[in-house]
């Protein structure tokens, strides 16, 4: 169906976007947060990991859903999954700014 090809582009699209904007913002700031390290508590950790393996199921069920790419889907899902290791696991800024902000809001609501 195109709305399948539609959604998918759109998706597509913005992880890519989000993906090359955290790149740079980790990349410039790198020298200035050399040698610091943070851990996080059981609770937030275990939030990153869910919410990492239900991102990633729905990135691959957006893949196999869109017919227009059938012999590219290997492709999609393994660089979808790629980009999302990178910014749940890699990228400090995403994390931050996007992940833990929306996971405290959801708790105060």
């Amino acid at each position: 169906m195109k709305t399948d090809f539609f959604v998918f582009t759109i998706l597509e699209g913005l992880l890519i976007l989000m993906f090359i904007r955290f790149v740079y913002l980790d990349n410039r700031n790198k020298v200035a947060s050399e040698g610091m390290e943070m851990t996080r508590g059981e609770s937030s950790m275990n939030a990153l990991y869910v919410n990492f393996g239900i991102i990633t199921l729905i990135f691959t069920i957006i893949v196999q859903t869109c017919c227009e790419i059938k012999g590219n889907q290997a492709l999609f899902i393994l660089t979808n999954y790629g980009i999302l290791t990178y910014l749940f696991f890699f990228s400090s800024r995403f994390r931050n700014q996007v992940f833990f902000k929306l996971i405290n809001r959801i708790k105060k609501d």
